[in-house]
């Protein structure tokens, strides 16, 4: 969210921001708990779909495996209890650093995901093998 009017979003979507934001300044696998319920449902471009309490080992494999990972976040929308946050990612794959962007849409109850599509054009981390 580059502006702070937040038009659109509601006090617990500004929240969910913030701490996504935070999550991402510093992530690890047993972070993911802040932001996503034990039994929220993750649909995971490329990794298939999956339990809130399965993402834990999810996010710490892929934070071990992808070197020099990172993801901004850059911006989001509410609606209702759906939340939207636009983000940038980049990794060193293959020697050079590719970037890439993404949408994560959430359904937002109590201040946690209990559904989260993770969407973006994974082509871009495919190897030339």
């Amino acid at each position: 969210m580059n502006d702070t009017s937040a038009i659109g979003l509601t006090r617990e979507h500004q929240d969910f921001y913030e701490r996504f934001k935070s999550f991402w300044a510093a992530p690890s696998g047993p972070r993911v708990a802040e932001l996503i319920a034990p039994d929220a449902t993750i649909h995971f471009t490329g990794a298939g779909t999956f339990s809130g309490a399965d993402y834990i080992a999810v996010m710490a494999g892929m934070l071990d495996s992808m070197v020099e990972f990172k993801v901004t976040p850059r911006d989001c929308a509410g609606d209702g209890d759906r939340l939207y946050i636009f983000w940038e990612a980049s990794a060193l794959i293959e020697g050079a650093t590719r970037t890439w962007v993404g949408v994560d849409r959430m359904r937002i109850a109590n201040g946690m995901a209990i559904e989260e599509h993770v969407i973006f054009d994974s082509a871009v981390l495919q190897t030339a093998n």
